[in-house]
């Protein structure tokens, strides 16, 4: 949303979802997305789609926001060559675990494998928290974003 002040400057006003002053929506990304469809005589295909993702960053900017005295702990859980398992721990602010999170990545996939496994970790972790999307169909309830506190946008966007 824009507005102009009376100095006749434009400046952008943020929409607040949650009443914080974060909105999320800003940030969203479509991803591609290959979905299993079973036609009326019982066959399936596969069918390319788009899917709504907020990536980690975001997240965790939104996280903050809302919970300034919580912690995200990360940790190599098995290390092997070229390879990583990196596990996100999220903690009140009274040290009770709220929401655990793995991530494998390893060389092959990325060169900065590590780092990938990490940010994967914490973005399932802050997930499991209600904070972005997943590519899950577990996660997918129609036009309601699952793991996200926010309405999906219409195809009109």
């Amino acid at each position: 949303m824009t507005r102009t002040t009376t100095n006749g400057k434009t400046s952008r006003k943020k929409n607040s979802v949650n009443g914080n002053g974060f909105d999320p929506n800003i940030y969203m990304l479509k991803l591609p997305k290959n979905k299993k469809v079973t036609l009326s005589n019982g066959e399936t295909r596969w069918e390319k789609v788009e899917a709504d993702y907020l990536p980690v960053a975001p997240r965790i900017a939104w996280f903050r926001r809302e919970h300034p005295d919580w912690t995200i702990i990360t940790k190599a859980v098995q290390k092997a060559k070229k390879a990583v398992v990196m596990k996100a721990i999220i903690k009140n602010a009274k040290g009770r675990i709220i929401a655990t999170a793995r991530k494998k990545e390893t060389e092959f996939g990325f060169p900065d494998y590590i780092e990938k496994a990490e940010t994967g970790a914490v973005g399932r972790a802050l997930a499991m928290c209600g904070y972005g999307t997943l590519q899950a169909p577990e996660f997918d309830e129609g036009q309601r974003l699952a793991d996200a506190p926010i309405p999906k946008r219409s195809a009109r966007h």
